[in-house]
């Protein structure tokens, strides 16, 4: 109680919600998703998100998009897609909400809060493994990691791969904060909650998270200027890739990962010829569930592609309209590394970026309620400079 007590005399009512939004990304969809959609309810009956929409810069945008896709869906009677853009909207209008009250201190409480709840995430994937292992009739406990996907660990995230690009963002988040810290003790702390991430992220296994992973912290070494020490992991990666090809057995699923890729060939031909058919508009989120018997692709949820699978769903017209408020927020992100107000924070967020846009070669891991949401909030916490005043600022100056 007193710990809470001490929450309350540090942080907002508003900035309390927002770590309690966080913090639910730790439940299982059926626990998160009720919650999240409790809150919105609450902040669209106080009109803070009304407001929220109508103060943040090139939000209209957010509304045309939305609005477009819904009709698409009603049109084409994508009724998967109708219930994946109330989500949609859900994690829009949270994260607008989430621009207007970040502040440093509640955005630096949130990743420590993350970081420490992944620890509870593996201590359940381990528990998960034990469970796996004797359904399959194992009578002792092993490492192993297994080929099908209901014999994969997923923590509390439905899905092993959503687990793991879930870890790709604690591990850039990790980084984040090791290079914000001089006290030894925390960067120990850091640096054991990483390994226990990167153990747990070899158990998914999912092998594109590996790569994407290795690659992200990479161009967050880069961005944040720590060149010595991005030598020495780029060494690190050269040296794991030289043991996995001379131990193949011992990389994750290696056995199937001629047919995963055939598999993902015959996805991939499909949505192609999908977006062909629907170029301007698509038909609504999931559009792939709609069209994989018609054009002979594999069963499956999605397209597996973060570059094929958003116009499949959205057309070329759908995704234009958001370039907007990319661009928008884009120049904001730049804004803060120009002028040196947190280069550690521009770091976290192309690194985050380099995961979606490397594990989004063979999956589209990002579509998903627990790992869209973090990285629209982790992607828009520059508002913490906004609400100090320092970005628009800035903004303003150059304007002139």
């Amino acid at each position: 109680m007193q710990y809470l007590d001490s929450l309350k005399n540090r942080f907002s009512k508003e900035q309390l919600l927002l770590i309690a939004i966080a913090f639910s990304l730790s439940t299982p969809f059926y626990i998160c998703v009720p919650f999240l959609l409790v809150v919105t309810i609450y902040l669209l009956y106080t009109k803070k998100i009304i407001n929220a929409y109508k103060t943040t810069p090139k939000s209209k945008y957010l509304l045309i998009f939305m609005a477009i896709s819904l009709i698409v869906s009603l049109i084409y009677q994508n009724w998967i897609g109708v219930g994946c853009l109330a989500l949609i909207f859900i994690a829009v209008s949270l994260m607008l909400y989430y621009r207007q009250y970040i502040n440093q201190d509640t955005f630096e409480f949130i990743l420590d809060l993350l970081i420490a709840l992944s620890v509870l995430w593996a201590i359940y994937g381990l528990y998960e493994q034990t469970q796996i292992l004797q359904r399959l009739g194992y009578d002792h406990f092993t490492l192993k990691v297994f080929s099908r996907r209901e014999n994969r660990l997923n923590s509390v995230f439905f899905n092993a791969n959503y687990y793991a690009m879930m870890i790709e963002f604690i591990i850039m988040m990790i980084g984040y904060k090791i290079f914000g810290t001089k006290d030894l003790k925390k960067q120990a702390y850091y640096f054991v909650v990483a390994l226990i991430n990167f153990f747990l992220l070899y158990m998914t296994g999912c092998r594109t998270a590996l790569i994407a992973t290795a690659g992200a912290m990479l161009v967050f070494l880069i961005v944040n200027k720590n060149f010595r020490i991005c030598l020495l992991i780029a060494l690190a990666c050269v040296l794991c890739g030289i043991y996995f090809i001379f131990n193949p057995e011992q990389f994750p699923r290696i056995e199937r990962i001629f047919d995963n890729f055939a598999v993902r060939m015959k996805i991939w031909r499909a949505a192609i010829t999908g977006i062909k058919a629907h170029p301007l508009f698509g038909q609504g989120p999931m559009t792939y569930m709609m069209i994989f018997e018609k054009y002979h692709g594999h069963v499956t949820q999605h397209a597996h592609s973060v570059y094929l699978d958003p116009i499949l769903s959205f057309g070329v017209i759908g995704i234009s309209v958001l370039v907007p408020y990319v661009i928008d927020n884009f120049k904001r992100l730049i804004k803060v590394y120009k002028k040196r107000l947190n280069i550690r924070y521009v770091a976290l967020v192309i690194s985050c970026i380099t995961v979606i846009l490397l594990h989004g070669t063979l999956d589209y891991t990002i579509f998903w309620v627990h790992t869209g949401i973090l990285f629209l909030l982790l992607s828009s916490s520059f508002g913490i400079y906004e609400n100090s005043g320092d970005l628009e600022r800035e903004i303003e100056y150059e304007r002139k």
